[in-house]
Formats: structure tokens, C-alpha cells, sequence
């Protein structure tokens, strides 16, 4: 099984592929676009995949989900099924889309998100997509033989928050209201016979303190984990060190941010690349920006000061943009 974390600059795209009985199998999360290229779209555009297992957007904010209308727009137009669409929102109760207009506050973007639940539906009715779910707690698909995604986050815990933020005074708190869609963020564990792998999406820190708290995901320090996707894009506001301590971590274990460029937020922060490293983790981006390039400077610092010069010099070269793919087994 391999795991792509495509290049869509300050985002997210995903893609799962494998092999299960001889035939090849993909799923994927989110689907952005970068500028007018919608690299999930045009892969699979140029696929011969006849079937997608699922779609799922991790979310609600565009820069999740700005390019899967185009994405289902291809889908339809080459004949394939999708299997599976499964969202975060079901969990706000049956009447959520009354919550749709407080997840953004850019109008085109609330315009888009609207299109997109319009076109799932006529794609359901259509048949191309089979079956529509939820993603929530403790909800969990097998990919294949010993291999399961598992969403560890949202629960109920979370909806309350959110739901709390938006019917506060929700005209007066749009702002807070819409970066509380974050709550609505899911974290999914993939788990193989030896490993486990972290998609973290954009999840804020009380998520991870409750899962720290409750303790119910034992594989979380059962196993060792492989590959982690570091928090809302790398930055400092969701990181929380106790999680990241409290989770059991493989021998080489790697950190992947998907950001780009975008000075509001000017993600990933370096402290919190700078975190992942001293814990020993390799660190890899889709974009070398802002804190990724402080991480790159510190990196060639230490090549001129170190007699291991060979081994960072290397490591060094290693730090590029673009797709970042891994194995997992």
C-alpha cells in the first residue's frame, strides 16, 4: 500500500492506493486545487481505475475540498464508481445543513461547499456514488487483509464544542464559528500488522488532549507508528506535545506537513518542525515555505558545524517540494 500526500499547496489531497486479490484499489481524502491545476482530478483523470473504494472529506473548508466537484465532475464523465462519500457534518444531527452557511466566511467558498453536497446528491441518485456515511468515532473500514482505517476524531466531544461556538452569537462570532470547523476535523489511524499511520487533518489541541485522556485507542502505544501528517498544515496553535509524546513511535519515524504559500498563516511554524526533529522524526513537505525554509537553513548550519557532514549534507538535498509518497507495510 502506498500514501500520497499530493502537492496542492496550503491543503490538503490524499490519496490510498493498494493491490487487494490482483486488483488495483484507491481511496482518497480530500481534494484540493492548486491555482487551476486540480492534481487529484487530473490523476485520476489519467488513471485506468474504474472504481474509487471512497471519498471522504476530512472537513469543511475549501482548502479541503475546493477541487472535488471537478474531481466528481471527472468521475462521472469517465463512467467510475465511487463506493463510498462519508463526511464529518452528519455528526452535527440530520438537520446539518443549516450549519453549512457558519463554516466559512468567504461567500465563493460557501458557494462551492453547497455545490458540493448538491452534486454528491445527484451522483448518489444517479448510483455512481454507492452509499453516503458519516465519519466519526470509532467508525472503521478494512482496506485489506490486516490493513483498517479507523477515524479516532470527531466525536461527540468535539460537535458540542463546535455547535457551542456557532449558536453563541453566531452572526457577532462568524469568524471564531468558522475556524471552529476545524473541530469537525478527523483524525484517521491506518493500521497494519506491526505499524500504525496518523492522518491528522486539521484537528485542534482539545482533540488530542482527549484522546490522551481517555486512552481507548491502544494501538496508539501498542505499535509503532510509521508516517504522521502534522496538524492543520504545521502550525503551532494545533500542536500538543503530550500527544505526540504519548503516541509510541517507530524507529525512523516520519512527519509530513501539506502547506503552501499563504502569508496569513504562513504555515508550517518553525518550533513545531523544530519539535518533530528533535524527537527524531524525518521531516518532509510538499512545499519548501516559510517554516520549512527556517528547518532547511538550521539543517545546513548544522552540516557546516557537525562532523557527521555527509550524512546532514545529504539530508540537506533531501528536503524538496512536491508529492511526497511512502509505503506503507
Amino acid at each position: 500500500m502506498e500514501i500520497t500526500f499530493k502537492d496542492v499547496g496550503q491543503g490538503d489531497s490524499i490519496l490510498l492506493e493498494w493491490e487487494d486479490d490482483g486488483n488495483r484499489k484507491i481511496g482518497i481524502i480530500d481534494c484540493n486545487k492548486k491555482d487551476k491545476k486540480n492534481p487529484v482530478a487530473q490523476y485520476i483523470e489519467d488513471s485506468e481505475y474504474k472504481e474509487i473504494e471512497f471519498i471522504f472529506l476530512s472537513h469543511p473548508h475549501s482548502d479541503h475540498y475546493s477541487g472535488m466537484v471537478e474531481l466528481l465532475n471527472v468521475i462521472e464523465k469517465k463512467g467510475i464508481n465511487v463506493l463510498r462519500f462519508a463526511h464529518t457534518l452528519h455528526l452535527l444531527a440530520n438537520d446539518y445543513y443549516r450549519y453549512l452557511s457558519r463554516v466559512e466566511i468567504d461567500t465563493e467558498a460557501l458557494s462551492d461547499l453547497q455545490a458540493l453536497f448538491d452534486k454528491v446528491d445527484l451522483l448518489v441518485r444517479q448510483t455512481v456514488i454507492r452509499k453516503i456515511s458519516f465519519l466519526v468515532e470509532d467508525v472503521q473500514y478494512e482496506l485489506m487483509d490486516g490493513v483498517t482505517i479507523k477515524c479516532l476524531s470527531p466525536s461527540r466531544t468535539e460537535a458540542k464544542i463546535y455547535t457551542d461556538m456557532v449558536d453563541l452569537e453566531p452572526i457577532k462570532n462568524k469568524k471564531a464559528a468558522s475556524r471552529g470547523a476545524n473541530y469537525l476535523s478527523t483524525i484517521f489511524k491506518i493500521t497494519t500488522k506491526d505499524k500504525f499511520y496518523l492522518l491528522t487533518s486539521d484537528s485542534e489541541v482539545p482533540t488530542f488532549e482527549r484522546l490522551v485522556a481517555e486512552d481507548s485507542h491502544k494501538n496508539l502505544h501498542r505499535k509503532e507508528m510509521g508516517v504522521c501528517q502534522l496538524p492543520h498544515h504545521g502550525s503551532s496553535k494545533n500542536y500538543h506535545s503530550p500527544f505526540w509524546n504519548f503516541v509510541t513511535k517507530g524507529k525512523e519515524p516520519q512527519a509530513v506537513v501539506s502547506a503552501g504559500l499563504n502569508e496569513k498563516y504562513k504555515h508550517p511554524h518553525f518550533p513545531v518542525l523544530m519539535s518533530f526533529h528533535e524527537q527524531g522524526y524525518g521531516i518532509h513537505s510538499t512545499n519548501i515555505v516559510y517554516g520549512m525554509i527556517e528547518y532547511v537553513d538550521y539543517l545546513k548550519t548544522l552540516s557546516a558545524t557537525t562532523n557527521k557532514l555527509d550524512t546532514v549534507s545529504v539530508l540537506v538535498s533531501t528536503h524538496t517540494g512536491g508529492d511526497k509518497k511512502f509505503s506503507i507495510n
